[in-house]
């Protein structure tokens, strides 16, 4: 059994596939903000913070963290940090009002790996 939090809820998860990635399991489960850009960990679209029992957050690549690997984690995607519905963070506020955004496919990285620095 797998035992982790997302956004703040505890997740369990009988035999999951060892082969497959947290990105994938996240979009699976319908937290599409999390995105698989180069799948190589360079572009950072896949971002998640990570709090181990250390208590320190990490932006980790969710495209290459196996899900296996999230045990007793505390994981936090963009939809964890905030939406429309829920109010904005401070880093997602602040990335609008500076129109500090592209095409926008990679911003959600963005904002988890600043948060990640908070």
């Amino acid at each position: 059994e797998l035992v982790f939090s997302l956004n703040g809820r505890e997740r369990r998860l009988v035999d999951p596939p060892p082969s497959l990635t947290l990105a994938e399991w996240l979009r699976s489960e319908g937290l599409t903000g999390t995105k698989i850009g180069c799948a190589e960990g360079g572009c950072g679209a896949c971002t998640v913070i990570a709090v181990g029992s250390d208590g320190h957050p990490r932006a980790i690549n969710a495209c290459l963290r196996l899900l296996c690997g999230c045990d007793g984690l505390a994981l936090t995607t963009v939809e964890g940090l905030g939406s429309q519905g829920a109010g904005y963070s401070q880093v997602m506020k602040a990335i609008a009002e500076g129109q500090g955004s592209q095409c926008g496919f990679c911003t959600p990285g963005w904002v988890t790996a600043m948060s990640a620095l908070l």
